[in-house]
């Protein structure tokens, strides 16, 4: 089929699909229909607003099909309230069980990362999660021997980094790179794909923000992202292709914890232009 295709017997011409297409790529064509403005539809980066936004059903579109598209129940509208308390609620978690997530939920759980926004809507996050006492403990060594390097050629970058502290409990046995967490969430993109760092995140908060539904602590892993980000090494023990990157990292596993408070943080900074 083209790129869109409408069911003139579902279509009210109310002009939705054409208001909301983000780069203006629709228009009512001679005949009163919804059409593609000439020329334009190479420039369609598959978003599915005008499929999503169609009361009737009326519009397909090739990049984004109909029959992809789930229904939102009518009078489905989030609860303020519980919201803000969800998202007050949630904690990075520094302290991990030694059992395993199984796989079957942490699929569950990358499995909402798709659904993220994504710059330009271009996706490409890929996922790879390390599991085994064996791999993480070849990264801890390898994100050490980096912290090693970095303490000699960058004191005052390591000293604000707490990199001796970390490199000294390491010696004595403590984990406070990956907190003993079993898993790590390695996201990883092509080098050419420059907004990746965008969606990356935008992708890994929504594992973040889905983990407590499941019963999983997550937690972004700073010093194994700046590793990677600095050392080949870290890379090439994950078997990662050299015309890709790693663009973020999150640890994962079962809190030890239960948190009963909500903390404070700073007082809103806002102010209006006008």
């Amino acid at each position: 089929m083209s790129l869109i295709k409408v069911d003139v017997e579902k279509c009210n011409r109310d002009g939705i699909c054409i208001a909301i297409c983000p780069l203006r790529l629709l228009s009512f064509g001679p005949d009163g229909w919804p059409e593609v403005v000439s020329g334009r539809a190479n420039r369609c980066i598959g978003c599915g607003h005008c499929v999503a936004a169609c009361p009737n059903g009326a519009l397909d579109n090739r990049k984004n099909p109909l029959a992809g598209h789930g229904a939102i129940p009518e009078r489905y509208s989030p609860d303020p309230a519980r919201s803000m308390l969800f998202l007050r609620s949630r904690r990075s978690i520094r302290n991990y069980k030694s059992e395993t997530v199984s796989r079957e939920k942490m699929r569950e759980l990358l499995d909402i990362a798709r659904f993220a926004p994504s710059a330009h809507n271009s996706q490409s996050i890929s996922y790879l999660v390390v599991e085994g006492d064996k791999n993480l403990t070849g990264l801890r060594e390898i994100i050490v021997e980096w912290m090693r390097g970095v303490v000699k050629s960058s004191p005052d970058t390591a000293k604000y980094l707490n990199m001796p502290a970390i490199i000294e409990a390491h010696e004595r046995g403590e984990d406070l790179i990956l907190r003993e967490a079993p898993h790590l969430i390695v996201a990883h993109a092509p080098r050419s794909l420059i907004v990746a760092p965008v969606s990356t995140v935008l992708s890994l908060e929504y594992v973040e923000l889905y983990a407590p539904a499941l019963g999983i602590g997550t937690c972004w892993a700073g010093y194994a992202q700046r590793c990677a980000q600095q050392s080949p090494a870290f890379s090439r023990f994950l078997n990662i292709p050299a015309d890709r990157t790693i663009t973020g990292i999150m640890m994962v596993g079962h809190p030890v914890n239960k948190y009963h408070r909500l903390p404070q943080r700073n007082p809103l900074d806002v102010a209006w232009f006008e």
